[in-house]
């Protein structure tokens, strides 16, 4: 049997896949950059159009959630390209709109679309992807930063050359189109149809894994890393254009240089870990003290060109290994519940709705402290919190240790335990 046009498939998806995320990187790191310029278009304050990014974080929590009901009915494919094209029609009503209302709305819908996304994304993945799952994952998160790190440049020669964001926002469209089209015509796989037994063991499997204090510490993690991800790459722009006094598009390499560091870590990390420099806990302790340090250096010196691009690269390389790193191991704690895609669902889940929940309240709350103390306090808010990821994290290995020697003693006495002597009549 030839499987080389199996494979062929396999490759095309992984590439179409890879294409997708750098135009959710692109399309979903925009709006920060451009943030000063659509509350200028829709006649707001800074601090109140800081609102669009809760509206995107409330609908890629949504879109989830719905996602998830869809994939007892939809193909992964299918509600892959249901995002892509949200992503894509309403990133062209972000920068188009002068209604705020309007703003919002479209920031919401494309929360949908990039929910949408995530979650077939990562069901696509593990069905064509399962002896590779870990570089297979490392691959696309790397393709998003690379989305992101492109974006902050696409809309410097945009405002350069046209004097328009919309340029900017019109080149991730297109790309996200471009994906949907090449989508159509290949062959995914659909998830198996679950028996009744299987679905009677997977609702017995739920209650027990929501009950587990491991679970919520791992989803405290993800609240803390996407509060410091979003809340300083959507802020970053606007604080070195107001503290340097310049333009955006001479602030936005800051931004480039975040999702550039943020690119090369993560490209780096998985051969870190694969030489044995460092082991995968040793490597995320790094990152996160290492992550608070350059944030704070980057709040300390926001009008200092040369620091805080420097600064914002470093944010970026520490933070980088953080969220696959911390998906990897829920992964690996959580693999009694990853046998099905309900379970799949059910781990990524509980972790992206975590992240959206953040991704809603930090960068509003950071807009909304502005007017009172300064966007320079501002910004060192994120290095406070990237500290905080440690204490979650401390204590999810503390309980993970804990619980593996308990099962070592339970195997370890029931290997030394006599056999218990049978009388015979």
């Amino acid at each position: 049997m030839d499987h080389r046009p199996a494979l062929s498939n396999r490759h095309l998806l992984f590439y179409t896949l890879y294409l997708a995320y750098i135009a959710a990187g692109a399309l979903s790191i925009l709006p920060g950059p451009t943030l000063p310029l659509l509350a200028q278009h829709t006649g707001v304050s800074l601090d109140k159009a800081g609102w669009m990014f809760t509206a995107l974080s409330a609908g890629f929590a949504i879109g989830v959630m719905i996602a998830g009901l869809f994939t007892k009915r939809l193909s992964p494919k299918s509600i892959l390209m249901l995002g892509l094209v949200l992503m894509a029609a309403n990133s062209i009503i972000t920068p188009w709109t002068h209604l705020f209302s309007l703003l919002l709305a479209s920031q919401f819908l494309m929360g949908i679309g990039f929910g949408f996304l995530d979650v077939s994304i990562n069901i696509l993945v593990s069905l064509l992807f399962r002896e590779t799952l870990s570089q297979t994952l490392i691959g696309l998160h790397s393709s998003f930063g690379l989305g992101a790190l492109v974006a902050p440049l696409l809309l410097s020669l945009a405002l350069t050359v046209a004097h328009d964001p919309i340029w900017a926002y019109l080149t991730g469209s297109l790309i996200a189109l471009i994906c949907t089209a090449l989508l159509f015509r290949q062959h995914t796989p659909r998830p198996a149809t679950v028996t009744s037994t299987g679905q009677l063991a997977q609702q017995a499997l739920s209650p027990r894994i929501f009950g587990q204090l491991l679970l919520w510490l791992m989803a405290l993690e993800f609240f803390f890393y996407i509060a410091v991800a979003v809340g300083f790459s959507d802020w970053i722009v606007t604080a070195v254009s107001q503290s340097a006094a310049i333009s955006l598009a001479l602030a936005a390499p800051a931004a480039t240089a975040f999702w550039l560091g943020l690119t090369v870590s993560r490209l780096l990390s998985s051969q870190i870990i694969k030489r044995a420099i460092l082991n995968e806990r040793q490597l995320l302790y790094l990152c996160i003290f290492g992550g608070g340090l350059s944030v704070l250096l980057a709040a300390l010196f926001p009008g200092q060109l040369v620091i805080v691009f420097s600064a914002s690269a470093c944010v970026g390389f520490f933070l980088g290994p953080l969220f696959p790193g911390l998906l990897a191991i829920a992964s690996r704690w959580f693999a009694h519940a990853l046998g099905t895609i309900s379970g799949v669902l059910l781990i990524s889940g509980v972790l992206l709705i975590s992240s959206g929940i953040s991704g809603m309240i930090f960068p509003v709350f950071m807009g909304i402290l502005i007017p009172s103390i300064g966007i320079q306090w501002v910004m060192a808010i994120p290095a406070v919190v990237c500290l905080l990821i440690a204490v979650p994290f401390t204590l999810a290995n503390r309980k993970q240790r804990r619980t593996l020697q308990l099962q070592q003693e339970e195997h370890t006495i029931e290997a030394t335990s006599p056999l218990p002597t049978i009388r015979h009549p």
